[in-house]
């Protein structure tokens, strides 16, 4: 896919009342379409994305929120590379840009997500006494 084919319109409403940079980055990390960009996207895509959309005048509100969602979606990829090389990028344009993408450097921190499946039994009341279901229960460490 490409980082240009998801919605942000939800992001453009947050960007439209963010009065600081770090809520800004705190509501996008929140916001599932720029989690999406991130597992949809591969790291270098991304990054090619960010430099083409801070060279250009934002049009509309979703274009310029744009380049922060790009960069949020860097922080969450396990590796801190690209994320690095975005943030020597210079812009006049987003005049949030070099902060933000400083914060999520310095806040930078490599999570691996892993599930595991543990056995177990549920026990539930029906109508029919005593009667249990046996399930698996799921473990999540992020």
């Amino acid at each position: 896919m490409n980082p240009y084919d998801f919605d942000l319109t939800e992001a453009s409403r947050i960007y439209a009342v963010a009065n600081t940079p770090l809520f800004l980055v705190r509501k996008l990390q929140a916001d599932p379409a720029v989690k999406a960009i991130c597992d949809a996207c591969p790291g270098e895509q991304i990054v090619e994305a960010l430099r083409a959309t801070i060279a250009a005048e934002p049009a509309n509100s979703v274009e310029a929120v744009r380049p922060y969602a790009f960069l949020v979606a860097l922080w969450f990829k396990p590796e801190v590379e690209h994320l690095q090389a975005a943030a020597t990028f210079q812009t006049s344009i987003y005049n949030w840009y070099q902060y933000v993408a400083q914060v999520l450097v310095e806040t930078f921190s490599p999570v691996q997500r892993q599930v595991i499946e543990v056995p177990g039994i549920v026990r539930t009341q029906s109508a029919s006494a005593g009667s249990s279901t046996p399930t698996t229960g799921v473990i999540i460490f992020a």
